[in-house]
C-alpha cells in the first residue's frame, strides 16, 4: 500500500479568540465531531509555542469547536522551556490543561533555572498557568533538581511560584548539604532549595 502523506489544517475557534493547528499525517480521517489521525503526526499549536508527535490522535469537537485531543501510545510533547513525553495523552486544546500516563517531565525552573527532571505513573499538568501534579501507586515518582533526588507518591509543582511539594512516603536527599529525609510531606522552595517537612527523620552526614 503507497504511504498516503496528508497535512490537515483545522481553525479551533474559542470563546475569546481563535487558534490555527498545523497537523500532519499520514492518513486522516475526518467526521462531523471527530477527526482521526495515525502515522508520523506532528501538531504544531504556535500561539501556546506547543508542538506534539505521536503515531494515533483524535480531535473530538465539543460544543462545536474543536478541542479535545486524545492520543494513544507513546506521546512527546514540546512547550515552553519543557518536554514531555509518555503514555495514553488526553488534552484540552482550549484550556491547556491535559493528562498522560507513565510519563517523564523535563523542564527548567523558572527561579532556579536548574533543570528539573521527573518520572511519574499519572501526571496532569495545566501549561497555561505552569503547574504540575501527579501520583504513582506502583513505583514511587522520581524528582531529581541539582543536588537533590526525592521520590514520593505525590508531588504538586507551581513553576512561577517555585514551589515543589512532596507528599506521602517522601524520601529525599540532598548530596550538597548531605542529609537524607523521610517524611510525610515536604515543600521545597526551588529558588534556593530550602525545605520544610512535617513528621520528618533525618539523617546527617558529617565527613
Amino acid at each position: 500500500m503507497k504511504k498516503i502523506v496528508l497535512s490537515f489544517l483545522i481553525f479551533v475557534v474559542l470563546i475569546s479568540f481563535s487558534k490555527t493547528i498545523h497537523i500532519s499525517s499520514d492518513y486522516v480521517e475526518p467526521t462531523d465531531s471527530v477527526i482521526s489521525y495515525s502515522g508520523n503526526i506532528v501538531v504544531l499549536i504556535e500561539p501556546d509555542n506547543l508542538s506534539l508527535k505521536t503515531e494515533r490522535m483524535e480531535i473530538e469537537k465539543i460544543q462545536n469547536k474543536w478541542i479535545l485531543l486524545s492520543a494513544t501510545g507513546t506521546v512527546q510533547i514540546s512547550f515552553d522551556k519543557g518536554e514531555l513525553e509518555g503514555e495514553n495523552l488526553s488534552y484540552n486544546i482550549e484550556t491547556q490543561y491535559g493528562t498522560i500516563e507513565d510519563s517523564s517531565l523535563t523542564i527548567i525552573d523558572s527561579k532556579s533555572s536548574e533543570t528539573i527532571f521527573i518520572n511519574c505513573e499519572k501526571l496532569n499538568f495545566d501549561l497555561l498557568n505552569n503547574v504540575f501534579e501527579g501520583n504513582s501507586k506502583n513505583q514511587k515518582i522520581e524528582i531529581i533538581k541539582g543536588s537533590i533526588t526525592a521520590y514520593s507518591n505525590k508531588f504538586f509543582y507551581n513553576k512561577e511560584k517555585g514551589e515543589l511539594i512532596l507528599e506521602d512516603n517522601v524520601e529525599l536527599i540532598d548530596k550538597e548539604k548531605n542529609i537524607k529525609i523521610k517524611a510525610v510531606k515536604i515543600i521545597l522552595n526551588t529558588e534556593n532549595n530550602n525545605l520544610k517537612g512535617e513528621k520528618v527523620q533525618v539523617e546527617i552526614v558529617v565527613e
